[in-house]
């Protein structure tokens, strides 16, 4: 199991074992970085050396196979009880409070559960992490900045995002600046 995954990919359906194949080794005997299948179907994590080289290898299709990814800054296991993994992604994601947030950027907050419901150990929903986390966040940049931030559903300059999947946890910070430059870079 890798411990220290900085992406989460998503095959096209029904292509999971074809995807990680092809991140094994190219022609050139180069293998994409460390993957792994999440236990759910199409769903892989990995850990590679540079995810911005890693971005733009699946942008230029050099992976047939991929659907979206998202990049992880911080990946964890987490805790059985959604009360203790709310409290752990309170206190994970106030790392994100010195990132740059100018006065007419806005902000966004999402978490995607990946797997069925019966088999994903943290019954809780989506949106109410979202909300505690998120609410506990714009109110930590309220009294560090000084100011409410500015706050987006549909399309954010900066958005942290959550994905759960399993008992595994990642979080990551992604720019609009990324989103436009990486079609692949998905999260809902």
């Amino acid at each position: 199991m890798i411990d220290d995954w900085n992406v989460v990919v998503i095959a096209e359906q029904e292509r999971e074992k074809e995807l990680l194949k092809e991140f094994g080794e190219d022609e050139g005997g180069v293998c994409a970085g460390e993957f792994e299948s999440s236990g759910f179907s199409d769903v892989l994590v990995g850990y590679v050396a540079d995810v911005v080289d890693f971005l733009e290898d699946v942008e230029q299709q050099k992976y047939r196979y991929v659907s979206r990814v998202i990049p992880i800054d911080d990946a964890f296991v987490a805790p059985s009880e959604h009360h203790y993994l709310i409290d752990m992604l309170k206190n994970r994601v106030a790392r994100y409070i010195d990132i740059e947030i100018t006065p007419g950027e806005t902000l966004g907050f999402r978490v995607e559960q990946i797997g069925v419901k019966e088999d994903i150990p943290i019954a809780v929903s989506s949106q109410k992490i979202e909300r505690e986390v998120g609410e506990y966040f714009y109110g930590l940049i309220e009294k560090v900045h000084g100011r409410k931030p500015k706050t987006s559903i549909k399309k954010q300059d900066k958005l942290i995002a959550v994905v759960i999947i399993g008992n595994r946890c990642g979080i990551g910070l992604i720019t609009r600046e990324m989103q436009e430059k990486y079609s692949v870079i998905k999260v809902k």
